[in-house]
């Protein structure tokens, strides 16, 4: 058997639970690579599996060292802030390893798409923004395509209700990258209207909105999502949009934030390196339940048509960033193992079989609905 390795960069919140699923799923060589390789050794103690999880120095800022640590990998999950995205996929370039990331904030994704004769003329794979979103929310939006012959319109939202009980609650409590999540709630949305791109107003299109139960009523707003970069182009359709709801709370404390200048764009880094340290959340009980819709209009023929396809996450013991960790570990494996052969770089609506993707979500427990009702033949979606 042929022995297929898999490198993470970064083992941060997500870039752990990443390699927390490759340990449950993936039967090679597993590398985790960071700043501090001591300090992430210690995130995954008493690990016991036939193939060794390694730990090595990697840093984004450091080409050339990184190009060593990555090789022998023959796929590479990019763990770390978006703005190192291109600096990873070069080191991936000259180490002969495929890529994934989790997503560019659409500015940045636009600037990977330009290195796709780079990574054809390298027969390597570039998938980009492969977590919940972007990612599942892409292969859900060209699911609901499949069915059209003309694509209009695709509205994203994800909603979330979180009804854990906490020992100790913090007041900027979140499932991903801290500094990532300032620059969503700071940067002008981007939708595209009318077949052209426009930004937005931060905080704009807080619209009451009903998710179906348990999540229900919420308040969606645009943010800045790298699904608006790439579902115009591949899909074709006119209008794109992505909400996220955040509860009135958490909204309250990110203005004021806003309103004393830390997340003016020159604030943001240094804003987010002091709220990092804040005591974190630590809960008695977990309960969660994530719904990531995507809703696609357009016409099958001369008919008008809608389709709702969505993801359901219920997250009991265990938070919903396990949907974020898991398409990235999904994907690289694909990629490690040969299935995925397109040469080129990619955004997850071109490149993923959903059927099979599905499958895998399945696994995790992650459910795929479309109209209202559960998809329970995942295979035979096209």
């Amino acid at each position: 058997m042929i022995e297929r390795t898999i490198a993470v960069l970064g083992a941060g919140m997500i870039g752990k639970r990443i390699v927390d699923d490759l340990l449950r799923t993936f039967d090679g060589n597993i590398v985790v690579l960071s700043r501090h390789p001591g300090k992430s050794r210690r995130l995954f103690p008493g690990r016991r599996r036939s193939v060794p999880l390694v730990f090595r120095a990697g840093d984004a800022t450091r080409p050339t060292g990184l190009v060593k640590a990555l090789k022998g990998a023959a796929a590479v999950v990019n763990a770390v802030h978006h703005e190192h995205n291109e600096a990873v996929m070069g080191a991936c370039l000259r180490a002969g390893a495929h890529y994934v990331d989790l997503g560019g904030l659409y500015h940045y994704t636009l600037k990977q798409l330009a290195w796709r004769r780079r990574f054809e003329r390298a027969r390597l794979t570039a998938v980009l923004g492969m977590g919940a979103a972007p990612g599942i929310t892409n292969v859900l939006a060209a699911c609901g395509a499949s069915e059209l012959t003309r694509v209009d319109a695709v509205e994203i939202r994800i909603g979330m209700v979180d009804r854990s009980s906490y020992r100790r609650a913090s007041p900027l409590s979140n499932s991903y990258s801290l500094q990532t999540l300032l620059e969503e709630c700071s940067w002008p949305p981007a939708v595209f209207r009318n077949g052209k791109a426009a930004f937005l107003e931060p905080f704009s299109g807080r619209d009451p909105y009903r998710f179906p139960a348990p999540v229900g009523r919420q308040t969606p707003q645009y943010t800045i999502h790298s699904e608006v970069a790439t579902l115009p182009r591949t899909l074709r359709a006119r209008d794109v949009f992505f909400k996220i709801a955040f509860d009135d709370g958490f909204v309250e404390r990110i203005q004021a934030l806003r309103e004393a200048g830390l997340l003016d764009p020159e604030n943001v880094s240094a804003a987010a390196g002091i709220l990092s340290r804040l005591p974190p959340a630590i809960a008695a009980k977990i309960e969660q339940y994530e719904i990531i819709q995507v809703i696609v209009k357009g016409r099958r023929g001369s008919e008008r048509r809608t389709a709702r396809w969505e993801a359901h996450v219920p997250a009991a013991g265990e938070t919903v960033d396990k949907d974020t960790a898991a398409p990235a570990s999904i994907v690289a494996q694909g990629l490690a193992r040969g299935e995925i052969t397109r040469a080129g770089v990619f955004p997850p609506e071109s490149v993923i079989e959903p059927g099979a993707f599905f499958e895998e979500l399945g696994r995790r427990g992650i459910r795929i609905h479309k109209n209202g009702r559960r998809v329970l033949n995942l295979s035979d979606i096209p």
